[in-house]
């Protein structure tokens, strides 16, 4: 207790040099009411204005010296540069590629002086490079392992890794199908669960060279949700959830297949999910007209049945047929017209295109399969060469006999672009691939909620959209209606419900921000602040040539929150805290179109306790090139750079 009561002061202090240094900035700190303590979450003392704050330009800093934004006064800290794997000069470091990672450990009174954090930050090379931070000086130090391989040259962890959210010193990770714990005290690692062990696994679910996910962990390190299967990601179809203090601490798995839309797991039989949510549902039965004369099918009886497709990665899924038609009388040579009826798809997931010039959700679009036999049963495919749309199909030759039978169970899911689990444990958000459709499953249950990119469909929950963060109850998101600022929070006991946290939203509406959010700090109440880094999103012009942050369309600010790292509060007033300009481009160069770079997104991740945040920048492509790059900052790729920005 000394030790935290010694932190505090500390941080008091250091506080009335921060609002001192703010006072004096153009933009001036929010004016806290004198019974309102701030200095650290959930209430901040940072500047809440709503005033623009242009950016300062800046030299980046050297590694591991302290200091100010000149813009917003936090205190900041370098991680890394070019030379911090010597043997690869030119690497480029950054935060986790989504913002809901656990790069932070917890709170360790061990760490520095006054204590501090164990962090990972990502490299280009491949590996996860571990630091210390001492929280009172700022001061990063590298952590060197002593395992075998890479790691010991390199002080790098070799695996998909989340920190413990109850011990420090633990580091959760995978290794193919296995979850392993690392020690840091003990240097050593342990496998906890072999997911590839869990009861029932779909047939297929293992295969060599695999694409597999980012495990993630509940609040108190006893669940764990895992994706894997498939060949890349948005091709991956299986979602894997471990709770390890199930039956009397012997542990339970259930799986979500999202193709089939099927569950199953620890003492549980396959079923599938409630009201067939998350696969589209077998289409309608066609209508059926013969016309005698119009072709060259023969005369007789014939039955009809269609199925739809959904789009599975590179794939295609299709539903089990339609209800019967038939017997249909051909009473001469002729053909028959098949009408298509009205698809119902409230989940809004995703019918291929039959054509380059083809909305995938509009009617003609929308991919059907054709069976035809002379006799009840006997169905065989029609068209054989592809699916086909429109309003109907007529079949005018004699049938393929050969071809293949209606499918017997229902492949038309999703594929899943990302999954990750409440802090509670309870639920498993799953993100549609290609479509921003989401749903968030209860596992060891046949229970799924979808949550669409709009509202209008009274059927399914809405306005989810854009990147977001679970906390334990809650998800908070940037749905992209009203303004790229609206963010919303929603309860994830009744998605349809939600509130904004930025109210009002500017005006006039703008559309080029993004953001990833992170909520590592959520509390059981959902009370603790959420924080992202915002950036100019790739739809907006690429650079004009120069770094001139006052006419280069890419850094140029207009409005506030431009390209900050700034945290929502998620309980009372609308309030928005501003701490830094995150210096973060997201193009490959100043001179660039269009061609944007993923790892110069300032996504970044907010400590458990939510006082730090850690991110990549590529500091106005001031960083130098990329390994095996040049021509930085005018032409080739920039590197990033981890940095920590002081949540005060």
């Amino acid at each position: 207790m000394r030790l935290i009561c010694r932190l505090v002061l500390m941080s008091m202090s250091a506080l009335l040099l921060l609002c001192a240094v703010r006072r004096a900035s153009a933009a001036g700190p929010a004016s806290p009411s004198s019974s309102e303590h701030c200095g650290g979450p959930p209430n901040y003392c940072a500047n809440s204005t709503r005033n623009v704050v242009p950016e300062t330009p800046m030299a980046p800093p050297p590694v591991n010296t302290p200091f100010r934004d000149p813009d917003l006064g936090s205190r900041m800290v370098r991680v890394t540069d070019a030379n911090t794997i010597p043997s690869l000069t030119g690497t480029s470091f950054h935060s986790s590629d989504t913002g809901e990672t656990a790069e932070w450990s917890k709170f360790d009174p061990t760490i520095g002086e006054h204590g501090g954090y164990r962090f990972f930050v990502e490299s280009s090379a491949g590996y996860e490079i571990p630091f210390e931070l001492d929280a009172s000086t700022m001061q990063v130090t590298r952590i060197k392992g002593k395992h075998r391989g890479f790691v010991a040259t390199h002080g790098a962890l070799p695996f998909g890794s989340t920190f413990s959210y109850t011990n420090p010193d633990v580091l959760y990770g995978t290794r193919g199908t296995t979850l392993l714990e690392y020690n840091f005290a003990t240097d050593k690692y342990k496998p906890v669960y072999d997911f590839a062990k869990c009861p029932g696994l779909p047939k297929g679910s293992i295969t060599q060279n695999m694409h597999t996910g980012e495990v993630t962990s509940s609040g108190d390190d006893t669940k764990f949700a895992y994706l894997f299967g498939g060949y890349s990601q948005d091709t991956t179809r299986l979602v894997v959830f471990y709770d390890r203090s199930a039956n009397g601490g012997a542990g339970a798995c259930y799986w979500y297949h999202t193709a089939s839309g099927t569950v199953g797991g620890t003492g549980m039989p396959v079923t599938p999910v409630a009201n067939g949510v998350g696969k589209i549902a077998p289409p309608a039965a066609p209508q059926v007209t013969p016309v005698p004369g119009s072709g060259d099918l023969p005369p007789g009886n014939y039955f009809v049945q269609i199925t739809l497709h959904s789009r599975l990665g590179n794939s295609f899924g299709e539903t089990t047929p339609s209800a019967e038609v038939g017997p249909i009388h051909l009473a001469s040579t002729g053909s028959l017209v098949i009408k298509f009826p009205p698809v119902h798809n409230p989940d809004a997931q995703i019918l291929p295109p039959l054509n380059s010039g083809c909305y995938a959700n509009s009617p003609g679009c929308v991919p059907f399969n054709v069976y035809i036999g002379p006799s009840s049963g006997e169905e065989t495919l029609q068209n054989t060469r592809g699916m086909v749309g429109g309003a109907s199909y007529t079949q005018s030759t004699a049938l393929d006999r050969s071809s293949a039978r209606p499918p017997s169970a229902n492949n038309a899911g999703f594929t899943v672009h990302d999954d990750r689990i409440a802090k509670s444990g309870r639920v498993v958000r799953l993100v549609e691939a290609f479509t921003g459709t989401e749903y968030f499953w209860a596992p060891g249950t046949a229970t799924v909620m979808p949550c669409i990119p709009w509202q209008g469909n009274p059927e399914v929950g809405g306005y989810c959209n854009g990147h977001g963060a679970l906390g334990y109850a809650h998800y908070v998101n940037q749905p992209g209606f009203v303004d790229d600022m609206n963010i919303v929070i929603h309860p994830l006991s009744n998605m349809k419900l939600w509130r904004p946290l930025v109210s009002p939203v500017e005006h006039p509406e703008e559309w080029k921000i993004d953001n990833h959010f992170s909520w590592a700090d959520a509390n059981p109440s959902d009370t603790m602040p959420v924080c992202s880094a915002t950036y100019v999103d790739a739809i907006v012009k690429g650079g004009d040539g120069t770094q001139n942050v006052l006419t280069n369309p890419v850094l140029k600010i207009t409005r506030p929150w431009d390209r900050e790292i700034i945290c929502f509060a998620t309980s009372g007033p609308s309030k928005v805290w501003r701490f830094a300009h995150d210096r973060g481009t997201a193009m490959l160069n100043d001179n660039t179109r269009l061609n944007t770079n993923f790892w110069a997104v300032p996504i970044g991740d907010v400590s458990q306790d939510g006082k730090f945040y850690l991110f990549g920048t590529d500091w106005d492509w001031s960083l130098g090139s990329q390994r095996g790059s040049s021509g930085c900052p005018s032409s080739g790729t920039c590197r990033t750079d981890a940095f920590i920005v002081e949540l005060h």
